[in-house]
């Protein structure tokens, strides 16, 4: 692009700004936004109505958060991309996600100490959710094969050039980092401390055009992330009350993690009934289950136990564990209780990883009165 080009395009970013057009076609754009939650197939609970738009608004604040301030891949920061309040694509309540952007051309240093995490990896990944077509993983490490000190403090180069000690190579095209930290219990648990820091130029001043172009990005990220993830939900809401083995593809388009196999499905509690699954689980690093809402995101947390884990989860003397969904708690001590929070259907999600095996819960659906008689 010539210097000519270039200034034109400034010139009308901050025409766009100063007239105030930039902003209109933003809130035009983010009403459309609106009227994705009503397409026909979305339920229509009062619950599920009131957490349909609550999600949209972190979503907007979700795409604030990291286009327009954490956006600039030549001044990067990592943000939280998910947390108690801002969720996407049934998020796992063991992990802490932390993003930052990126550009390949440029390079890179990681640094921070290890923390308690359980599981601990950086996934450099291309494209994106809000262009289409998804994203493809270029390159994804445990951070336990890194060189650390005796204190966990740990850093790591990402470039295209190779450079010595720990080193990531970077593509072109790399558009994205995420470091994921799985804890057995986040209450407890002391969470990595990380920075990171471009190392071959300084960042240059806030422009017009990042500006302008970071409010068509942030629509651009929600409507993208919403229509891959309800689009997702409604292929399972014909088939409810089972689970489905997860396709590899889709998963990495969606910034999934190698040797992670996903089982989701959707459930339908029917009122005076609970669903009752039981599994074995197989040796593995890690597994969770959480239920979720329509709209993408883990049930409330903070309020209610909506997932669990191999370590929080009660086993039974053969080594399988049983599960039992319903809206409040039958106290059976040889199961484990999920909490429906007050919704009548959602998403429920398995995961697995570095397993030996990836059983399917058995699924049954049984009267509250017929519980002890299992």
């Amino acid at each position: 692009m010539s210097e000519d080009t270039r200034g034109a395009r400034a010139g009308d970013a901050l025409q766009a700004l100063r007239s105030g057009q930039a902003w209109a076609a933003f809130c035009e754009e983010l009403k459309e936004a609106g009227a994705d939650l009503l397409r026909p197939s979305a339920p229509d609970s009062a619950v599920d109505t009131a957490e349909g738009f609550r999600f949209l608004t972190r979503m907007v604040r979700c795409a604030f958060e990291h286009i327009m301030e954490c956006g600039d891949a030549a001044a990067p920061a990592f943000f939280h991309v998910f947390n108690e309040t801002m969720k996407s694509g049934w998020d796992n309540p063991d992990n802490i996600h932390s993003n930052a952007y990126i550009n390949g051309v440029f390079d890179y240093r990681i640094a921070g100490t290890r923390g308690d995490a359980h599981y601990m990896a950086i996934g450099v990944y291309g494209g994106s959710l809000g262009r289409g077509g998804g994203r493809r993983t270029v390159a994804y490490v445990d951070v336990d094969t890194l060189a650390t000190t005796a204190d966990g403090t740990f850093e790591v180069t990402l470039s295209q050039r190779e450079h010595p000690g720990n080193w990531i190579r970077l593509d072109a095209d790399a558009t994205t980092v995420m470091i994921r930290e799985t804890f057995w219990d986040r209450r407890r648990e002391t969470p990595a401390r990380l920075r990171i820091e471009r190392l071959d130029g300084t960042p240059a001043p806030l422009d017009p055009a990042f500006v302008a172009g970071a409010l068509r990005r942030a629509l651009r990220f929600v409507r993208g992330s919403n229509k891959t993830f309800f689009d997702i939900a409604d292929q399972w809401r014909p088939r409810p009350n089972a689970f489905f083995a997860s396709d590899p593809q889709q998963a990495g388009a969606t910034i999934g993690i190698p040797n992670m196999h996903y089982a989701s499905g959707w459930w339908e509690l029917p009122d005076g009934h609970a669903i009752v699954l039981d599994v074995t689980p197989p040796a593995c690093r890690y597994w969770s289950m959480t239920l979720g809402n329509y709209w993408g995101e883990s049930l409330d947390y903070r309020y209610w136990r909506i997932h669990l884990n191999q370590k929080s989860a009660r086993y039974r003397t053969d080594g399988s564990v049983r599960v039992i969904l319903a809206q409040s708690d039958p106290g059976l001590p040889d199961a484990n209780w999920l909490a429906t929070a007050s919704h009548g259907a959602g998403v429920w999600t398995l995961r697995w990883l570095e397993a030996t095996a990836h059983p399917l819960p058995s699924v049954r659906v049984v009267s509250l009165s017929d519980l002890r008689c299992l």
